[in-house]
């Protein structure tokens, strides 16, 4: 509750940037990306027990989302430990039970339902807003490597090893499903995806306020 208490007193976001918000994560952040579009690719996925999860499952969530493969020994197990440590802030304080983490194996092959439950305890993510998604039945074995190039990333395998190579972003999903940003790399501050995530939901809460006040008036005047 400390750490995010700091967070919350840090002094650039003291009066809630709104809707510039992504306008103030640029200047603060260089490996932060505006995306702002309506929504974000949509998937139809299997957890490591075989349970079908939707993206608009979370549409009251805001999601973090990001793509690995667990046979991966370069940026990935290096990515989870990032995103292992922001989850560890959010789950501090009330925001754990509005976001929700969630990795995409690129490699359903290889990453079997016995290595995706043993994922997170060696990466100390918590599985109570984290999960890790694999192809469901009947889908093709490339099927999250083609969502991971709508999301604009591409795996792409070496021909002298059986690694992919690929890049790390993190992107992140704002309430009722529109893809509001992404962060590129393993340099961003995690502090400011706290800052992005919690200014998100202040924003989502702030609409929800006005829609109610507007609902009375409305009502009041019939």
């Amino acid at each position: 509750m400390a750490a995010l208490a700091a967070l919350a007193a840090t002094p650039a976001f003291a009066n809630h940037p709104g809707e510039n918000l992504d306008a103030r994560m640029m200047e603060m952040e260089d490996y932060f990306q505006r995306i702002d579009e309506p929504s974000a690719p949509a998937f139809e996925l299997q957890d490591a027990q075989g349970k079908l999860v939707r993206l608009s499952d979370y549409n009251d969530k805001i999601v973090v989302l990001y793509f690995i493969y667990a046979g991966c020994n370069d940026v990935c197990p290096l990515h989870s430990q990032k995103i292992s440590e922001i989850q560890s802030a959010i789950n501090e304080g009330p925001m754990k039970d509005m976001v929700q983490f969630i990795a995409i194996t690129t490699d359903p092959a290889n990453d079997t339902s016995e290595i995706l439950q043993a994922y997170p305890e060696v990466h100390g993510l918590d599985t109570q807003n984290w999960v890790f998604l694999t192809t469901a039945a009947g889908q093709s074995e490339d099927a999250t490597r083609r969502l991971a190039r709508e999301y604009g990333l591409e795996f792409t395998m070496t021909e002298d090893t059986d690694m992919m190579m690929h890049a790390a972003v993190t992107h992140v999903i704002d309430i009722g499903g529109r893809f509001a940003g992404k962060f590129h790399g393993m340099n961003f501050k995690n502090v400011n995806l706290v800052l992005y995530v919690s200014e998100l939901i202040n924003n989502a809460q702030h609409r929800q306020r006005e829609r109610g006040w507007f609902d009375w008036l409305t009502g009041a005047f019939r």
